[in-house]
């Protein structure tokens, strides 16, 4: 199996299903979202998430994106938080992007992450820096995510 590699996934369209289905097979224009996962030695798998026709109990997991982003350094379009205390690694990307965009770009906007383009696993994280380098007005933006002082990969933002 891989252990590590690359990931792009890209958020397509809304799941408003609160079941999904996971598919590994190669994607079709009707995907809501989609993960091209790359290993080291080429491999490459697709894995296709959408909305499930089954029922069931749904268990949700909350977190507080103020209590992750505590400690965190705003600064020109960026973010840095040294020893992070959120255990969880994509969703500390997430808050802390979404912090940097509701704080530097539009507090009014309704922030979705929309796409993960970089390493896997994340590594260990003593100190994350996201900053923009890509922006279309409100709409759509681009963020570098730099890890231990080296770029992992790029989140963007609609």
């Amino acid at each position: 199996g891989l252990n590590e590699g690359s990931i792009n996934i890209s958020f397509k369209d809304k799941i408003h299903s609160p079941i999904c289905a996971l598919e590994e097979r190669p994607q079709n224009k009707s995907d809501s979202v989609v993960a091209k996962i790359a290993g080291k030695d080429s491999e490459i798998i697709s894995l296709c998430i959408n909305a499930s026709d089954t029922s069931g109990d749904i268990v949700r997991q909350e977190f507080d994106e103020d209590k992750v982003c505590h400690g965190s350094i705003l600064g020109d379009n960026s973010i840095i938080q040294n020893r992070p205390h959120h255990s969880n690694k994509i969703e500390l990307l997430v808050a802390l992007c979404k912090k940097m965009h509701l704080e530097c770009i539009d507090s009014k906007k309704n922030w979705v992450f929309s796409r993960y383009s970089g390493i896997f696993p994340v590594p260990e994280i003593e100190k994350i820096e996201l900053y923009v380098v890509k922006q279309i007005g409100t709409r759509l933006t681009c963020s570098n995510i730099v890890v231990n002082d080296k770029q992992i990969g790029s989140m963007y933002f609609s």
